[in-house]
């Protein structure tokens, strides 16, 4: 009886190491407010806190985190804020739409040029919801495209709008299509997404 507990006991063990290896991962966050607390200033309530901020997926991201990307890459987003300047040309939403900028940061920590084109990104309303619009807008924007050099990083933005009906937070989701990270499977492991506030 005893042998055959610690048999189903190791199948089990072996069987838990499969599945957790087997589980597809993009990357790691990298956390802007992570910080580093002394054992004389530790209290239970930021004990607590960091406990909580350790439970949250390395997907779930805020505006000023970085996610790094198993094969060097990294993506930061920097700011979501309202757009308040307007070129000739431009689309303005309605009066009773918000419209903002995402700032966005890309990385490339690998040994070669990146073709900026397979980044593909969106954004939803994080408050009750909400499907947003794209914009055009010309005036201090950055559209993302062309090839990104090894150890380099440039900044783009992304232009929408959303019902104000739909409150003022944001979900903004990066993913990738390049043909090596699709052979690797990588992309089979969530996407990362941050949440911010339209400022």
């Amino acid at each position: 009886m005893h042998a055959r507990r610690t048999a189903l006991a190791t199948i089990t063990i072996l069987a838990a190491t499969l599945t957790a290896c087997s589980e597809p991962t993009q990357g790691k966050a990298e956390r802007a407010t992570a910080e580093t607390s002394s054992p004389a200033s530790s209290t239970p309530d930021s004990d607590a806190s960091a406990e909580a901020a350790g439970e949250q997926p390395d997907t779930e991201l805020t505006v000023g985190d970085t996610f790094a990307y198993t094969d060097g890459l990294k993506a930061k987003v920097d700011s979501i804020r309202t757009i308040t300047k307007w070129g000739e040309y431009d689309t303005k939403p309605d009066a009773d739409q918000t419209p903002f900028r995402v700032t966005f940061t890309i990385t490339n920590g690998t040994k070669k040029p990146y073709d900026l084109d397979a980044f593909g990104y969106n954004a939803e309303g994080a408050t009750t919801g909400g499907q947003t619009e794209f914009l055009y807008v010309e005036a201090d924007s950055k559209q993302m495209t062309g090839r990104l050099a090894p150890g380099r990083s440039a900044t783009f933005t992304a232009e929408y709008s959303l019902a104000k009906s739909d409150g003022n937070e944001v979900l903004f989701t990066m993913s990738r299509s390049d043909d090596e990270w699709l052979e690797s499977g990588s992309f089979l492991g969530d996407d990362p997404n941050w949440t911010g506030t339209i400022k």
